[in-house]
This record gives C-alpha cells, sequence and structure tokens, in this order.
C-alpha cells in the first residue's frame, strides 16, 4: 500500500524494526565490544583481547590476565545483566570467560 503523507524518518525506522526485531538484536550485538568496555570500565577492558557473541547469546570474552579472568567469572551474572540492561534487550543469555 503506498503512502500519501510524507512519514519522519524516525518513525518510518520504528515501524521498520518493530516488525524485524531480528535487526535490531543484530545491531545490539555489534555494539557489545563498545558496551563491554562502558561496563568494565577502562582498567579490565585493556586486558580483553577479543570479544564475540555467537548463537544462543553466548558471549565469550578473551582475556590476557588470569587475576582478571577470575575477577569477570566470579561477576558474570551481574556483568551480563548490566550488559542486556545497556543495550536495551537480552543479547546475552550466556557469559563466558576464557
Amino acid at each position: 500500500m503506498r503512502r500519501r503523507e510524507p512519514v519522519r524518518v524516525g518513525e518510518a525506522l520504528d515501524q521498520f524494526f518493530r516488525e524485524r526485531p531480528e535487526i535490531l538484536k543484530k545491531f545490539a550485538e555489534a555494539r557489545l565490544p563498545e558496551v563491554w568496555v562502558q561496563v568494565v570500565g577502562p582498567e579490565i577492558a585493556k586486558y580483553t583481547q577479543r570479544v564475540s557473541v555467537e548463537r544462543g547469546g553466548r558471549m565469550f570474552v578473551y582475556l590476557s590476565s588470569s587475576v582478571v579472568r577470575n575477577e569477570i567469572f566470579m561477576r558474570r551474572a551481574a556483568l551480563k545483566e548490566e550488559l542486556n540492561r545497556v543495550l536495551g534487550q537480552e543479547v546475552v543469555a550466556h557469559l563466558i570467560v576464557k
């Protein structure tokens, strides 16, 4: 159906993402590396070698320090919830520390 009245870009994007939530989730997944730095802070982020997300919301964090790895492992449940809160949706189901 063709529209005759103009539509604001923001309204069109809102409708587009409401109809396709899987695309919005992919955008959130792409933001994870920057959100990770924001959530854990620059001191822990400097020990982070890689952050990746696989199917099923499994987020892998590779760390270069065993001390930091242990700290993140102990806080993984709280970090998972904080990451999802900042992203605005349930993107991370499991946080796996390596």
